[in-house]
C-alpha cells in the first residue's frame, strides 16, 4: 500500500496538464488561494474530486481537456482539493462541499457565485461557465429576488438559476428550503423558456411525486431542449417516466428515440453516447423494446474501447460499460472486462465493487469478502483508505458476524486509518466512521480490536 504522502502526491497531479491547477492544500492552502484571487481580481474556480471517481475522471477527459475551457481558466485561479489530501476533509466541511465532484465558481472577494454541474457535456459546460462569468449577480442573490419578486432578474440571472448544481448545493442556497417546491416556484416565475424547462425538470427530479408528463414530453420531443438537458435525461429519465401519473408509452417512446439518437451521434464523448445506449437499454424494461439491442451495447463497448487510449476517458467508459453489459444481460462480458481492465487501471479498488456485485448475484459470500479485502488493500489516499477499510469491515460485521480474528484486523487496520488523519472526523470520513459505529454496535461478540475500535469512534464523535 501507498504512502499517504506518495498517495496524495500521485493524485494531486492527476489533472490534465493544459491546466495550471493551483493544490487546494499546499502552499498556504485555500487561505492563501482566496487571498490571491483577491490580490490579482481573478475569479476563483474550485475543483473538488478524487483520482477514483468516474464523474471527475469525466470531467478530466471530456471538460479540462478542452481548449475553450483551457483558454477560459487561464483567466481565473484554477484551485484543485483533492479529497485525499491532508486535511482536505476539514476545509470541505468549511467550504460546505461532499460529493464527488463539485465545481465552483467565486468572485475575487471570496463570495460564491454559483456551483457548476459537472454533467452537462463540453460545449454546454463552456456555455454554463461563459453565463457565471459574466452575469452580475450570483446564484444565491438570484434566487432571493426570484422568490421575492423583488426587480426582474436579467436572461443571465435565470439560466444561472437553470445551471446551478441542485444535487451538489449542501445547503448553500437552499438551506432549510424544500428542493422541489422551490425549483417549482423558479420554473412557474421564469420568462425564459428554455430556462423555465430545465428548472421545471429540476424539481420533478427532486420531488419524487407525480412528474407532469405534458412538460415532461414537451422537453423530450424538441431535440433542441432535450439535447440541452441530456444531462438530466440521461441520469434521471427512468425515474421521471416511473413517476408520472399518465402518458408513460408516449414518454417512453419518445426518450428512446432520442437516446438512440445520442448513443450514434459521433459530436458526443463516447462515455455520453454510451450512457445514452444504456439508457436506450433501461427503456426496454419500460415498453419499447429494439431489436438486437444487447448485442448493439456488446458491439458498441469494444467499438468504443477500442478507440480509447486516455486513462481518464477510459475510467469512466468502463464503469459505465460494465453497467451497460448489465443492463444488457451480458454480466459474464461485464465481469471478464473489469478483470481484464483491473491492471492498467490508475483506480482499481474502485472497480471492486462491480465484482462485488457479479458475486453477490452468484451468491459467493467468500468472493464477496475477497473483493472487499481487495479493495481495501489496494486503495490509496487517506479519505478513500478510511472509506474502503470501513466497507470491508461493515461486509465482514454483516456476512461473518462470527469470524472474529478477522473482523479485529480489519478493525485495527480502521484504528490505525484514524490516527494517520487529521480530520478523521470530519465530512466524507465522518460519515464512514458514523457507519462503522453502528456496525459495531451490532456485533454479537466484539473482540478487543473491535471494542478499541469503537471507543476510538465514540470519543472522536464526542
Amino acid at each position: 500500500m501507498a504512502s499517504p504522502d506518495a498517495s496524495t502526491a500521485a493524485s494531486s497531479t492527476a489533472t490534465p496538464g493544459r491546466i495550471a491547477w493551483r493544490d487546494g492544500v499546499d502552499d498556504g492552502g485555500l487561505t492563501a488561494a482566496f487571498a490571491q484571487a483577491a490580490a490579482e481580481q481573478r475569479p476563483l474556480f474550485l475543483y473538488w474530486g478524487a483520482a477514483w471517481c468516474p464523474p471527475c475522471n469525466r470531467v478530466k477527459a471530456e471538460i479540462f481537456a478542452r481548449d475553450d475551457v483551457a483558454e477560459r481558466l487561464r483567466g481565473l485561479l484554477p484551485v484543485y482539493l483533492d479529497g485525499d489530501s491532508a486535511g482536505a476533509q476539514a476545509l470541505a466541511a468549511q467550504y460546505q462541499l461532499r460529493s464527488y465532484p463539485t465545481l465552483i465558481l467565486f468572485a475575487p472577494d471570496g463570495r460564491e457565485i454559483t456551483r457548476l454541474p459537472c454533467e452537462l457535456d463540453g460545449e454546454l459546460f463552456v456555455a454554463a461557465l461563459d453565463v457565471a462569468l459574466r452575469c452580475a449577480s450570483t446564484a444565491s442573490l438570484s434566487l432571493q429576488m426570484a422568490l421575492s419578486a423583488e426587480p426582474a432578474l436579467t436572461a443571465d440571472a435565470w439560466s444561472l438559476l437553470a445551471h446551478y448544481s441542485w444535487d451538489t448545493d449542501e445547503g448553500q442556497l437552499l438551506a432549510s428550503r424544500d428542493a422541489a417546491a422551490t425549483l417549482t416556484a423558479l420554473a412557474q416565475a421564469c420568462p425564459q423558456p428554455d430556462a423555465a424547462a430545465r428548472l421545471a425538470l429540476h424539481a420533478q427530479v427532486a420531488g419524487r411525486r407525480p412528474a407532469d408528463a405534458g412538460a415532461l414530453l414537451a422537453v423530450i420531443t424538441d431535440a433542441r431542449l432535450a439535447r440541452a438537458n441530456m444531462d438530466l435525461l440521461n441520469n434521471s429519465g427512468i425515474e421521471l417516466i416511473k413517476a408520472a401519473a399518465e402518458g408513460r408509452v408516449e414518454l417512453v417512446a419518445a426518450l428512446s428515440a432520442v437516446a438512440r439518437t445520442w448513443s450514434g451521434d459521433l459530436w458526443l464523448s463516447a462515455s455520453d453516447r454510451l450512457t445514452a445506449l444504456r439508457l436506450q437499454m433501461r427503456l426496454t424494461r419500460l415498453g419499447a423494446p429494439v431489436a438486437d439491442l444487447p448485442e448493439q451495447v456488446s458491439q458498441q463497448v469494444a467499438e468504443l474501447l477500442a478507440e480509447t487510449s486516455d486513462p481518464y476517458e477510459r475510467h469512466t467508459l468502463v464503469n459505465t460499460a460494465v453497467s451497460a453489459l448489465h443492463d444488457a444481460g451480458l454480466a459474464q462480458q461485464a465481469e471478464a472486462l473489469l478483470l481484464a481492465e483491473l491492471p492498467g487501471s490508475h483506480s482499481p479498488y474502485y472497480f471492486m465493487l462491480s465484482l462485488v456485485g457479479s458475486a453477490k448475484r452468484r451468491g459467493d459470500t467468500a468472493g464477496v469478502l475477497n473483493c472487499y479485502e481487495q479493495a481495501a488493500a489496494g486503495a490509496t489516499g487517506r479519505a478513500t483508505r478510511l472509506q474502503w477499510d470501513t466497507t470491508y469491515l461493515s461486509s465482514l460485521i454483516d456476512l461473518a458476524p462470527h469470524d472474529g480474528a478477522r473482523i479485529d484486523a480489519a478493525a485495527a487496520t480502521l484504528l490505525r486509518d484514524i490516527a494517520a488523519t487529521t480530520d478523521a472526523f470530519q465530512q466524507r470520513n465522518l460519515t464512514q466512521l458514523q457507519r462503522a459505529a453502528a456496525k459495531l454496535a451490532g456485533l454479537p461478540q466484539p473482540g478487543p480490536e473491535a471494542i478499541a475500535l469503537s471507543r476510538a469512534i465514540a470519543a472522536g464523535l464526542a
